[in-house]
């Protein structure tokens, strides 16, 4: 990259950020149509005020204390997560391959890789079994698999989109 370090890191936390919000968008809509469950920011925002805590594990979801500053806390949580996993993203994998071959593929199953975070470790902590699979239905695994690949999506399309060169076009 020609850019400085610092430059770099708040164009990947800015990618990371842009990512998660076509994230929230997406799944704004799929939820608003019944497609997948709408992610919940109170609840993220619980369990970190928890976390905080010290208590990491529940039977239920319906365990975790609430709040008043939980959506707040969801929100930031929620954000400095994803632009977590973008610096990840780019210094780690992004940066090592050539950005043109199988970047948008590789930007998907990561964000995929991503999912695993709630599936293997935040669903089964707060009762919800490994894959949600205690949950009532798939619900959980398919809006976080969803969720997840758009956020990759998006993190390989911020990845491209500076590096395109413009075509001529003879006639």
């Amino acid at each position: 990259m020609d850019l400085c370090p610092a430059r770099e890191l708040a164009r990947y936390g800015l990618f990371g950020i842009v990512a998660t919000l076509g994230m929230d968008l997406v799944n704004f809509v799929a939820s608003s149509a019944g497609v997948i469950g709408k992610l919940n920011l109170v609840f993220i925002g619980n369990l970190v005020n928890q976390w905080g805590q010290g208590q990491f594990l529940f039977l239920r979801p319906g365990d975790i204390p609430q709040v008043p500053h939980a959506l707040l806390l969801g929100y930031g949580a929620h954000y400095f997560a994803g632009i977590v996993l973008a610096l990840l993203f780019y210094y780690f994998i992004f940066s090592v391959y050539h950005p043109r071959r199988g970047a948008l593929c590789r930007a998907v199953i990561y964000g995929l890789v991503c999912s695993l975070i709630s599936l293997c470790l935040i669903y089964p902590s707060v009762g919800l079994g490994f894959f949600g699979s205690a949950a009532s239905g798939p619900g959980l695994l398919v809006a976080s698999l969803v969720n997840h690949a758009v956020y990759g999506l998006v993190l390989g399309i911020c990845g491209i989109w500076p590096r395109r060169r413009a075509v001529c076009v003879l006639h």
